[in-house]
């Protein structure tokens, strides 16, 4: 009998610890945007999910237009279904265009869950 209340005593722990580190990891910002995106030979410090690579504003806009209702929501308010329509979009589009749909998100004020972002930052390394 006290050695089911000693497992059960430190399984709440373990799982108690797991909870802890989930809510602090998820509100921790890992991605420094206040740094230089100069790099001597123009390519990505890979530092963030959007590069600053001199893109052409001017027609930059893909065929994402149901994600335009997320303008100008917090990524910490969308739902897990609203994440799968971000990671739909994201996985039916070539390789060669996810940066550019990332920075074309940014302009448009949508804010990529974190879930995505951790994906795209995958994706383009």
């Amino acid at each position: 009998m006290s050695n089911t209340i000693i497992l059960f005593g430190i399984l709440i722990l373990i799982v108690a610890g797991f909870l802890i580190l989930y809510k602090t990891n998820r509100n921790k910002v890992e991605v420094d945007d206040h740094h230089s995106h100069d790099n001597e030979d123009g390519e990505c410090c890979g530092r963030h999910t959007n590069c600053a690579k001199g893109y052409d504003n001017s027609n930059l806009y893909f065929e994402d237009e149901e994600l335009d209702r997320f303008k100008g929501a917090k990524q910490e308010d969308y739902t897990d279904a609203d994440i799968e329509e971000f990671r739909h979009v994201l996985y039916t589009m070539k390789a060669e265009e996810v940066d550019t749909w990332a920075h074309c998100l940014q302009t448009r004020g949508i804010e990529i869950p974190q879930e995505i972002k951790d994906e795209i930052l995958l994706m383009l390394q």
